[in-house]
């Protein structure tokens, strides 16, 4: 790809991903690992965005860096957590890697206050809530609706439950439904919404808050789900991305 000066390059959407360092529990012990699934990638660059992999950093002058070359950050799902064993003892966000949740909160209070786009997917929604101070809470095993099909090899383009939409919310108007089956693969969720966050969707099944979005912003929203596993298969989720396309333009233009 090539692009004539900063007014035509692509939009760039930067991405944040899992780190470890490479110890026992990690996936490669011995191996530090920055990893990240593709299906994120795929779904950017395939609406026409350009994404950006942000490594974590402790330096405020990089990470202001890293700020200045993106239109829109996108706050993936991920990390390891063992799969058995008692959900009631899963650690939180901060206690599945203390160096990505610092990064990607100093992330976040460099960008919201700037407008710039903010999507977040699973991991990332949690994130979201977590920087408007609100809290998680670990899934029970029993009487859950399949918030985690990855354990019954279930793939995830296949939508294992179903959501109660707001009328009025962002994923109604994009999808052009108030109930909608989507996929899962998370065994948190959101106890307490942040200050400033609404929930526009919810699990049908249990009521587990599914869709947040940001009241006095022009776009941040954070999905439990995961939309970029969907959007080939079910393509109302599409316009998930062409709308975080246009307001990734937006704000660069305004950035101008």
């Amino acid at each position: 790809m090539t692009w004539d000066g900063e007014k035509n390059r692509p939009l760039c959407i930067g991405v944040t991903a899992p780190v470890d360092r490479g110890e026992a529990a990690d996936l490669y012990p011995g191996h530090p690992l920055l990893y990240l699934e593709r299906t994120y990638l795929d779904a950017l660059q395939s609406h026409g965005m350009m994404p950006l992999i942000l490594p974590p950093v402790d330096d405020e002058k990089w990470l202001m860096r890293y700020v200045s070359q993106i239109d829109g950050l996108l706050l993936t799902g991920g990390g390891y957590l063992p799969l058995e064993g008692d959900p009631s003892r899963l650690p939180g966000l901060e206690g599945t890697g203390r160096e990505r949740f610092a990064f990607e909160m100093a992330l976040l209070e460099a960008v919201v206050p700037t407008g710039m786009p903010v999507m977040g997917i699973c991991r990332g929604c949690q994130m979201i809530n977590a920087f408007f101070g609100g809290s998680l809470v670990n899934l029970s095993a029993e009487g859950t609706a399949r918030h985690h099909q990855e354990k019954r090899k279930i793939p995830g383009h296949v939508p294992v439950h179903g959501l109660k939409v707001d009328p009025g919310s962002r994923v109604a108007a994009w999808t052009g439904q108030t109930e909608i089956r989507v996929n899962s693969f998370h065994r948190q969720v959101i106890a307490r919404p942040g200050k400033g966050l609404t929930v526009t969707a919810r699990c049908a099944e249990d009521g587990v808050a599914e869709v947040v979005e940001a009241q006095d912003h022009p776009w941040l929203v954070g999905f439990q789900f995961h939309p970029e596993k969907l959007w080939r298969t079910e393509p109302v989720w599409s316009n998930v991305f062409r709308s975080f396309r246009e307001a990734a333009r937006a704000y660069r233009s305004g950035q101008a």
